[in-house]
């Protein structure tokens, strides 16, 4: 008979495209969880017969198993697994910037000529704009959303119009925001979009989740000093429920997953396995 055994932890959780050889490619590693609860489900329905009371047998209407893991780190390869996306890794797009804010000072419309005809600021991203940025700009202390104009060196922009003019100055690549003379010194918030090396998951329409093999592994110090071990496969699971990023202010953010078991089909009528082992050293 298996020993028993004390679980101190929550172990890591492995997911892995599901083959028939079981050698499919990794899609996650979950290695700082929060929990992890696998549910074994069995749905019986009572059958009755005669006038008695209770009933006189019972019928097995389904099975199943469930997965939810909670992890402490937000891993994009979890959205890959919820959503049946793909992921693409070290790839050239675009990331907002939110929120910058400058204080106005007074420059030159053409900045090659010294003057004091309009108001301008500095872009902090200004060398590593996106499709040329696509600005949002206000001013804040009247909340009013100004519109972009063409650059011109001869028409300074009017009280509700900004320009934005890229330049470059020996090696160095600089942008700044050109407003009329009359928001000199009010602070000026803008967002726009600059170039970024990103990993990206693009949620489409179409896409379905795919299954994935499971394997959760846990070893755990039992007081006689050995290292109780515990490991359960599930051959083919698939992604159910609702992905959440729980973001909340002066709180650690988490993200959890879930999946249900679903026949592989193989021929020996398996979904899975749990296994117990000793070893004399955490594995």
């Amino acid at each position: 008979m298996s020993k028993k055994m004390i679980i101190k932890g929550v172990g890591q959780f492995l997911a892995k495209r599901a083959s028939k050889d079981g050698n499919g490619l990794e899609v996650i590693t979950l290695g700082n969880m929060q929990d992890l609860k696998i549910n074994l489900n069995v749905e019986m329905e009572d059958i009755f017969g005669g006038d008695g009371l209770f009933a006189i047998d019972t019928l097995v209407k389904s099975k199943s198993i469930e997965i939810t893991a909670t992890d402490a780190k937000f891993d994009l390869s979890a959205l890959q697994l919820m959503m049946g996306a793909s992921l693409q890794e070290q790839k050239q797009d675009y990331v907002y910037v939110l929120g910058e804010q400058k204080l106005l000072a007074s420059g030159s419309l053409d900045r090659k000529t010294p003057g004091t005809d309009v108001a301008v600021c500095d872009v902090d991203y200004g060398d590593t704009l996106y499709n040329g940025g696509n600005f949002a700009v206000r001013l804040k202390d009247s909340n009013r959303l100004l519109k972009q104009v063409a650059l011109s060196n001869s028409t300074a922009p009017k009280a509700d119009e900004f320009m934005v003019e890229t330049y470059t100055e020996g090696s160095k690549t600089a942008t700044r925001l050109i407003l009329a003379s009359s928001a000199l010194n009010e602070d000026v918030v803008f967002n726009y979009q600059r170039i970024e090396t990103v990993d990206v998951v693009d949620i489409l329409i179409d896409e379905v989740p795919f299954p994935v093999h499971v394997v959760h592994h846990g070893s755990f110090l039992q007081k006689d000093g050995t290292y109780a071990g515990i490991e359960t496969e599930l051959f083919s699971c698939i992604a159910k429920g609702s992905f959440t990023i729980d973001a909340a202010r002066s709180t650690a953010s988490t993200s959890a997953i879930s999946l249900s078991v679903i026949d592989p089909e193989r021929a020996d009528g398996k979904l899975g396995s749990v296994k117990r082992f000793v070893s004399q050293k955490k594995v």
